[in-house]
């Protein structure tokens, strides 16, 4: 038994199949992430070939069989592959933002796809790559309802402050002050605000974001998401 389906997605993965066919991995805005099977997918007759391709959104109709997704056809579609290929640093950022998004994000989410299709559209805009990558790995992180405790000590519950915070605990998800460890700091007071700005700043405003170490404040949050998801 099968039934039609109206939704739009956004490709991940595209793999080859044998020959001839093509199997995609896509994060769909309602149904969650599916990979989808297309016989004759690598010819160039293919009506499919150019809405198929890595960062590509597409809106259409889907087939669902057997728990098994197929393309019935494709209403609209936006190739920001084009765009974004066009400069090593994107194309390099816009990799690692699927490749983190596919790897962590399993279930249906409604925001987690307008996120993902909002960050892929102002990537081909004008901003530092380091910082884009920053905020869309915090963003994910506070989609995923795994935002760290900033403001108030995971141990003692005290309010953190400059002049009492001692460091940022991966393990125990977030702030601890100096009463309650001695242990050395692994980030500032001043990382601590700048992940409390990217969990609400909006894109628009991201060119205006100076963040300093922001490839190691990168590494901190993602050790925390690999050790927290």
């Amino acid at each position: 038994m099968s039934s039609l389906i109206k939704d739009e997605a956004i490709v991940l993965r595209k793999s080859p199949v044998g020959d001839y066919d093509v199997s995609i991995t896509v994060y769909m805005r309602k149904q969650g992430k599916e990979n989808i099977y297309l016989p004759k997918g690598q010819l160039l007759k293919s009506p499919y070939i150019s809405s198929t391709e890595p960062f590509t959104w597409f809106k259409g109709v889907f087939i669902r069989k057997r728990e098994k997704f197929f393309i019935k056809e494709i209403d609209r579609s936006k190739a920001l592959g084009i765009e974004i290929c066009k400069d090593l640093n994107r194309f390099i950022t816009a990799n690692y933002m699927l490749d983190t998004f596919n790897r962590y994000i399993i279930y249906p989410d409604e925001r987690m796809f307008i996120f993902l299709k909002k960050s892929l559209y102002y990537l081909t805009g004008s901003c530092d790559m380091s910082i884009f990558r920053l905020n869309f790995l915090a963003k994910l992180v506070y989609l995923s309802g795994i935002y760290p405790e900033l403001k108030q000590c995971v141990r003692c519950g005290e309010n953190i402050n400059r002049n009492n915070y001692q460091l940022f605990s991966i393990s125990e998800g977030g702030v601890v002050c100096t009463k309650c460890s001695k242990q050395k700091r692994n980030i500032s007071y001043q990382h601590i605000k700048y992940l409390q700005q990217l969990r609400i700043i909006r894109f628009k405003n991201l060119p205006k974001l100076r963040i300093k170490d922001a490839h190691y404040l990168e590494k901190i949050l993602s050790d925390y998401l690999s050790k927290n998801a």
